[in-house]
């Protein structure tokens, strides 16, 4: 995550403007005006929107690392993945994270980036497990958890999703 406070504003600005306009009204315009900065001072961090989009993309990458290694007190990496996936998402955090994905899938350089990090968290996950597959299982079905919260195709609720959630925990063994 970024550290200079100006690129972080700008991070946050091109979320707020991909989550209200979608992919499509990510202009280096539209992020410099809802930044409450110039264009110039939005190019002298990211002289591309191209530019922009790969540090989004790295950014919120970054953030769910982030949200997974603070999970893994007490808990291996498969466990914490699993409960940074079920974990609750605000609205607008699912509106950015659906607005990412659509413009990953435009940019197959953005894409690549995922791949590389999911490779990498695939790796760790099978590195600190005690049995690979179980880990690999609780990292697919998380994934998927993930995707049905996101997508609204019918997650689990309540107890149910209690115990979906306890179960791949178990499944990555704690």
């Amino acid at each position: 995550m970024s550290a200079d406070p100006t690129r972080r504003r700008l991070l946050d600005a091109a979320a707020a403007v991909v989550r209200r306009d979608g992919p499509r009204g990510l202009t280096l315009d539209a992020v410099a005006a809802q930044a409450g900065l110039s264009k110039g001072g939005l190019l002298y961090h990211f002289t591309t929107k191209d530019a922009l989009i790969d540090a989004l993309v790295q950014d919120w990458l970054d953030r769910f690392e982030a949200e997974v290694a603070e999970g893994t007190t007490g808990a291996n990496w498969a466990c914490a993945y699993a409960r940074a996936c079920a974990g609750p998402r605000s609205a607008a955090e699912r509106a950015t994270d659906v607005a990412l994905l659509v413009a990953i899938a435009a940019q197959p350089r953005g894409l690549e980036a995922v791949r590389k990090r999911y490779a990498a968290w695939q790796d760790r996950l099978v590195a600190d497990a005690r049995d690979q597959v179980d880990a690999t299982v609780v990292r697919l079905a998380a994934d998927g958890l993930w995707f049905a919260d996101l997508l609204g195709l019918a997650p689990p609720t309540g107890q149910l999703r209690q115990a979906v959630t306890a179960r791949l925990e178990e499944l990555g063994g704690r």
